[in-house]
């Protein structure tokens, strides 16, 4: 097990890992938790995917017990399939969904979540929405204002990340990402970046939207992007990567 160093006046200086090297820090993040204890639940509950499997009311097997937040295994309609999220925004959301469908059960649509993960330190925070699958597409500054990239599967935008932009543009990317746009040219759509999505709030170009059913129809955006916010400092660019690893490596473990 991993055990901290500190110096006299009890400030972090490193840690000992468990292979016994040293890793010199100046502050050290701690994260506890991150497999769901669902053997409670084993033999009672319906489980998949490491998780208490629900409908799209957020109920288990047992139609009077619900299951929200990480342990949770729903419908994620974006992707025709079961998933369990690990992120705060689905534990908040699934939660009110939950609430919603316990008070007004005839009422209470299926729960239709947009995946996204968020990070937030001082004035830097990034926003993705969808999934990192397929080819990805980079663009806006690297050198230290704000930049993102699409992730392109088979002719769609599935996914798309964000560091350093404002309420609109994070609103627009997320619209643009739960309608999977087709993209017929990957350079076009790296030439325009955060203008793609302007363009089609501002109606200049009609967006052929495919369900999972693989039903076509129309959209367009309706709320107006505006131009991009330059985010204070610098933000290393090799944060897209190591998040699209990272989330990678999750998914395939799912």
């Amino acid at each position: 097990m991993s055990s901290f160093v500190f110096s006299p006046e009890g400030k972090v200086t490193g840690v000992n890992l468990k292979d016994g090297s040293y890793l010199p820090a100046d502050l050290v993040v701690v994260g506890i938790g991150i497999r769901p204890n669902t053997s409670l639940f084993e033999g009672q509950l319906t489980l998949e995917k490491g998780g208490i499997k629900v409908n799209g009311q957020l109920q288990t097997s047992n139609s009077s017990v619900y299951a929200v937040g990480d342990v949770a295994s729903f419908p994620v309609k974006i992707f025709g399939e079961i998933r369990r999220l690990e992120h705060a925004d689905s534990a908040r959301k699934s939660a009110r969904h939950a609430v919603a469908a316990i008070m007004e059960p005839d009422t209470t649509s299926e729960f239709d979540y947009l995946p996204l993960f968020y990070s937030r330190v001082f004035s830097f925070s990034w926003r993705f929405y969808g999934e990192n699958l397929g080819e990805v597409i980079y663009f806006g500054d690297f050198s230290g204002t704000s930049f993102g990239a699409y992730w392109v599967h088979k002719g769609h935008l599935v996914g798309s990340f964000l560091e350093g932009g404002s309420e609109e543009d994070y609103e627009a990317i997320a619209k643009v990402t739960r309608l999977k746009p087709e993209i017929d040219d990957l350079s076009e759509l790296e030439r325009q970046g955060l203008g793609f999505v302007g363009a089609l709030s501002q109606g200049l170009a009609v967006l052929p939207v495919v369900d999972v059913g693989g039903s076509t129809s129309t959209v367009v955006l309706e709320k107006p992007v505006y131009a991009w916010d330059a985010a204070a400092g610098v933000v290393v660019a090799a944060s897209i990567a190591a998040f699209a690893y990272w989330y990678g490596r999750r998914r395939r473990r799912w």
